[in-house]
């Protein structure tokens, strides 16, 4: 061979170098400036587009590789995170006193007064959606934007997190130190107060165990903690600083394939389907943790933490790294990214990892997981739809 083929090979091979290590899990893909701090966690649609909210009062929609497909302009700021129906519509609760229907090419298609929340929406097997709002109430809407009902049975000032909806289609609402479950007509089952069990002030949103149980985790009065209901209203666990845990309302619980339940607090915790601790992970106890967890199909846990930095001698800056951790907690790599992390991750078929964060980008970042793992309940909000529904989404 002459030299002027090799030289060719060589600079092509030299070419590819960088291309490949671009594919490396752990690099960004892309990222998208918003116009405000994002809070909300994203929801990917069934054809692969990616929703997310931002404090600028719109909703993003872009395409897999980050091209902006369109936004919509609400009235208020939003901090809750946005739900797919099953026939693609997007349900967003702005801070104003109604929730929205946009459809998949961004245009509204009803608005329906539930008065001012943060919390995002949940939606029923049937489609219906609900919504927890400010002076406990509680509404249930259809597809077509028809309220079905408004439940006065709820007690209590603004619910900070989104229902979560039983296999039965039982809706559990947390206020303050109140957890409620009522039925698909709006009636009140059975109410439990935390306060009871532990000095709390406020509660995460929850997640449902392959039992059907409720799991949550407490913001401290002294020491937040981790409880577990039955079903029927009844204490089924609760650990605290006396078992060395203690949580935060901003981490809530995810279970994995096994069982394993993971959340944040003072540390990250494991603990074991029993719900006995089973270890503190050392390899990905970094700064504060103010977001809820999102376990990968290949088991992988995404984790977002927050810690302070120095920018010059005399001021901090908040920033936010986005961890992979293997199930046991080896860090497999952590992403920078510009502000604190409160979004949960979502991931896509493709094992690209989306999350929003306080500097008012969204990041799109590689991985090796494709997808959500098969589990109970194995992300905020259950799925990538963020239906809060247990066995619902895909």
């Amino acid at each position: 061979m002459d030299k002027k083929p090799r030289i060719l090979m060589l600079f092509a091979m030299l070419l590819l170098i960088p291309v490949c290590k671009s594919d490396k899990p752990g690099t960004l893909k892309w990222k998208y400036k918003t116009g405000g701090s994002i809070e909300s966690s994203p929801a990917i649609g069934q054809d692969g587009t990616v929703y997310i909210t931002s404090m600028d009062s719109c909703l993003y929609a872009f395409d897999p590789e980050g091209n902006l497909k369109w936004k919509y302009q609400a009235d208020g700021y939003i901090y809750s995170s946005p739900v797919i129906g099953t026939d693609g519509t997007i349900y967003v609760n702005p801070w104003d006193v109604y929730t929205y229907a946009i459809t998949p090419e961004g245009k509204l298609k009803w608005k329906c007064e539930t008065y001012y929340t943060p919390a995002s929406p949940a939606i029923g097997q049937d489609g219906t959606v609900y919504v927890a709002a400010t002076g406990g109430r509680l509404y249930a809407i259809t597809p077509e934007g028809e309220l079905k009902w408004e439940s006065s049975q709820i007690k209590g000032w603004m619910p900070m997190f989104p229902p979560a909806i039983g296999l039965d289609g039982t809706l559990y609402v947390s206020v303050r130190n109140m957890i409620y479950a009522v039925d698909t007509l709006g009636n009140l089952k059975w109410s439990y107060d935390v306060i009871d069990t532990w000095p709390t002030t406020t509660i995460s949103s929850m997640a449902i165990d392959g039992e059907g149980n409720i799991c949550f985790c407490t913001e401290p009065l002294i020491a937040g903690g981790f409880c577990v209901l039955t079903n029927q209203g009844k204490l089924r666990a609760n650990l605290a600083y006396f078992q060395h845990v203690i949580t935060s309302e901003w981490s809530s619980p995810v279970i994995g394939a096994d069982g394993t339940i993971y959340f944040g607090g003072l540390s990250f915790y494991a603990l074991n389907s029993d719900y006995t601790l089973k270890t503190r992970f050392e390899g990905i106890n970094y700064g504060r943790f103010e977001s809820t967890t999102t376990i990968g199909s290949d088991g992988t846990l995404y984790v977002g933490a927050n810690i302070w930095e120095d920018v010059k001698s005399t001021s901090q800056h908040q920033v936010g790294y986005l961890s992979a951790a293997t199930p046991d907690g080896k860090l497999k790599w952590r992403y920078k990214v510009g502000g604190g992390i409160k979004s949960s991750p979502a991931i896509g078929s493709d094992g690209t990892v989306y999350v929003g964060s306080l500097d008012s980008c969204v990041y799109a970042i590689r991985s090796d997981s494709k997808g959500l793992a098969d589990s109970p309940w194995p992300k905020f909000q259950h799925d990538n739809q963020n239906t809060g529904r247990a066995g619902g989404g895909k």
